[in-house]
C-alpha cells in the first residue's frame, strides 16, 4: 500500500489508505477494469475466495472467525465506478490521471473534479474489513459492482447464485444519521436523430451558461437547482418568439444522472442586438428565481455579425419545442411520506450539432405505472420531433418493509455507539438494492454511508470523522451475535 499522505492523522487509517489508493486508479463508469484487477489481486494475495466476472464485478468471501461459524453471513456491497465531472477550467483526464486530493476543514475533496466518495468509500470499507480491521465476524461476502452510475449494469449482470448471505448492507448512502430502507426505480430515455441541414445567414450568437451548482438528479432533484440545458432552451424559446432563430448547435451536461451545470447554444438570428437585449432581460429574471446554491451562474454571449451560409438544423425549432414540453424536475410528491419525491425526470445530457443529435432523460419513481407514464410522455414528444428513442437501463425500486431484523440491529448499535437515534428513510434515487432484492427476495437489506455532500459535482466532499464513526457502527453490527 502506498504511503498515505493527504489523510494522514485521520482514522480509520487502513480505510482511508485504501481510498487514497483507489483515487490513483482511473475508475469512471465503463472504465473499471483496472480497479477490478486491483481488488481481485488483493483477494488472491490473502488467499480469499474471489470471482471476477466478464463485466468486472468482483465477489470475495472471507470465512467466519472462531465462534461465529453458525452466525448468519453478511453481504456487503458497493460499486467501483464514479461520476466523472469536472470544472470547466480543469484539464483533468479521467481516463489517465489520478485524482488530486486535498483536505478542507475535515472534508476530503478532489481539486477541480468529483471525488468518487460515491462509492469509493464503500470499496475502502470492504477492503479494510477483509484485510483484518474486524477481529471477530461471521462469514463476510463482499460484492463490488460496476457501471452503477450509468444504469446499474454491474448489479444487473451479476450471477447471484454464489451469494449465501441473507443479510445485506449496501454502502452507497451519504448521511451517517440515516439508514435507508427503500429507493426509487427508474429508466433512461436516449433520444437521437440525424440532423437535416440548411443554409442560413445573419448574426451568429454563442450563448454560454456556466456556474450552476448541479447535483445528483435523484436525491437533490427537489433542491430547486436550475438545469443549464433547460435554462438555455427557455432563452432560445423566448428569442424565437420575437424573431426567426436557426439553431447551429446545443451542447450541455456531462452525465445523465446529474443536474447539468453548463450548456452552450449557437444560433443564427437576423437582429443580434435585439436578441442580446432580451438575453440580458431574461438574465435578470432568471437570477431572481435562483436558489442560493446557483448564485455562481454566468450567462455570456459572443456575437459574429453578418455571416453567410451557416449550416443550421432544420429540426431546430421542433427540438426547442420538445425541450419546452418535456417537464423536468419534481413531477409529484409522495402522499404518504412527508418530503419524499414520488416521481421526477431529469434532462442530463444534450449533444446536438450538424453531424448528430443525442439527448438523455432519466425518470425515477417507486411506482412502475409512473415510469410507464413518463415513457409515454417522452415518446409523444419524440414522435413530434421525428426522432427515435430507446428506453434503457430500467431498474426496479426497493420497497420499504416495516419489519427488518437487520435494520433493528443497526438502529440499536447506532444508538449505543453514537448516543442518538438514526433516522429510517426512503430515498428518491436508484440503488442496486432493488435489483439484488429482486434476485434474492428473502434478502434483508439496509443502505448506510458516511457524510458526503454535493456528490456528482466537482464540489463533492467526504467527511473523514464521519467515516470513522460509521466504520465503528458497521463493525459492531457485523460482530453482533
Amino acid at each position: 500500500m502506498v504511503e498515505q499522505m493527504v489523510t494522514k492523522g485521520y482514522s480509520p487509517q487502513k480505510v482511508l489508505a485504501y481510498f487514497e489508493e483507489l483515487c490513483k486508479i482511473p475508475h469512471g463508469s465503463g472504465n473499471e477494469e483496472e480497479v477490478a484487477k486491483y481488488i481481485e489481486n488483493f483477494a488472491r494475495e490473502r488467499e480469499l475466495f474471489v470471482i471476477r466476472d466478464k463485466n468486472n464485478n468482483v465477489f470475495i468471501r472471507k470465512e467466519a472467525t472462531a465462534g461465529y461459524e453458525n452466525a448468519p453471513a453478511y453481504l456487503l456491497q458497493g460499486h467501483t465506478d464514479m461520476v466523472c465531472a469536472k470544472e470547466t477550467s480543469s484539464a483533468h483526464d479521467f481516463e489517465r490521471d489520478a485524482l488530486h486530493l486535498y483536505m478542507e476543514n475535515g472534508w476530503l475533496r478532489a481539486r477541480g473534479t468529483t471525488l468518487g466518495g460515491d462509492d469509493g468509500i464503500a470499496v475502502a470499507f470492504m477492503l479494510a474489513l477483509l484485510d483484518g480491521e474486524i477481529e471477530e465476524h461471521p462469514t463476510l461476502e463482499c460484492l463490488f459492482t460496476t457501471e452503477e452510475e450509468t444504469g446499474l449494469g454491474g448489479a444487473e449482470s451479476f450471477d447471484y447464485s454464489v451469494v449465501t448471505a441473507k443479510r445485506m448492507i449496501n454502502l452507497d448512502s451519504e448521511s451517517e444519521g440515516e439508514v435507508c430502507a427503500g429507493c426509487a426505480g427508474g429508466v433512461r430515455s436516449k433520444i437521437s436523430f440525424t440532423p437535416t441541414l440548411q443554409k442560413s445567414s445573419g448574426d451568429i450568437i454563442t450563448l454560454s451558461i456556466d456556474g450552476l451548482f448541479g447535483g445528483h438528479s435523484g436525491v437533490e432533484i427537489n433542491c430547486g437547482r436550475a438545469n443549464a440545458i433547460i435554462m438555455a432552451a427557455n432563452i432560445l424559446f423566448e428569442i424565437s418568439n420575437e424573431q426567426e432563430l436557426d439553431l447551429v448547435s446545443l451542447v450541455g451536461g456531462e452525465k445523465d444522472n446529474a443536474i447539468p451545470r453548463m450548456c452552450e447554444a449557437k444560433f443564427v438570428v437576423e437582429d443580434s442586438e435585439k436578441a442580446v437585449d432580451l438575453i440580458e432581460e431574461l438574465d435578470s429574471k432568471i437570477r431572481e428565481e435562483l436558489c442560493e446554491a446557483d448564485a455562481g451562474l454566468k450567462i455570456s454571449v459572443c456575437v459574429e455579425n453578418d455571416v453567410e451560409d451557416v449550416d443550421t438544423l432544420v429540426e431546430g425549432a421542433k427540438l426547442i419545442e420538445m425541450l419546452e414540453n418535456i417537464k423536468v424536475g419534481v413531477l409529484s410528491m409522495s402522499a404518504h411520506l412527508e418530503g419524499l419525491v414520488e416521481c421526477s425526470r431529469n434532462l442530463g445530457v444534450i449533444e446536438v450539432n450538424g453531424e448528430s443529435a443525442y439527448i438523455t432523460y432519466s425518470s425515477r419513481s417507486a411506482k412502475e405505472e409512473q415510469i410507464e407514464l413518463s415513457i409515454a410522455q417522452v415518446n409523444e414528444q419524440v414522435e413530434a420531433l421525428g426522432a427515435s428513442v430507446r428506453h434503457t437501463g430500467r431498474y426496479p425500486g426497493w420497497d420499504f418493509i416495516p419489519e427488518s431484523e437487520l435494520r433493528d440491529t443497526y438502529v440499536k448499535k447506532f444508538k449505543e455507539i453514537m448516543g442518538k437515534d438514526v433516522q429510517t428513510v426512503v430515498i428518491h434515487a436508484g440503488l442496486e438494492c432493488g435489483i439484488i432484492k429482486s434476485r434474492i427476495p428473502d434478502m434483508d437489506i439496509i443502505s448506510v454511508g458516511p457524510n458526503m455532500r454535493n456528490i456528482h459535482t466537482p464540489d463533492e466532499a467526504l467527511q473523514l470523522e464521519s467515516c470513522e464513526r460509521l466504520f465503528t457502527v458497521l463493525k459492531a453490527v457485523l460482530s453482533n451475535k
